[in-house]
């Protein structure tokens, strides 16, 4: 799991259920099927969240995932290893990882 090494984070509103206030956090990679996140907000392994953010000029909202892992670093944030869950989502997140990326 990358621990803040990543030159560029992409700003992600976190949802963890209807009833409670989105969380933020930042994105340090991604692709189609999975991403790290980092965040000050714990959560546990296992825990399904829905994310939004932009990527390029592409807006994406409550894309589904599953935290696979969680590892608190030495600055008091978590970095959490993320699966996407939803193929058309990650479908559209990797024309639009096609689109951003340099040719």
């Amino acid at each position: 799991m990358n621990r803040n090494k990543a030159d560029n984070f992409i700003p992600a509103v976190i949802k963890t259920s209807l009833d409670l206030p989105p969380l933020w956090g930042r994105l340090s990679m991604i692709s189609p099927q999975e991403a790290e996140l980092v965040s000050h907000f714990e959560l546990p392994a296992g825990k399904m969240v829905a994310l939004t953010f932009e990527l390029g000029r592409a807006p994406f909202e409550d894309i589904r995932a599953r935290i696979k892992a969680a590892l608190k670093d030495a600055d008091g944030y978590f970095n959490y290893s993320l699966l996407f869950l939803d193929p058309a989502q990650s479908a559209l997140l990797k024309a639009a990882i096609a689109e951003a990326s340099p040719r």
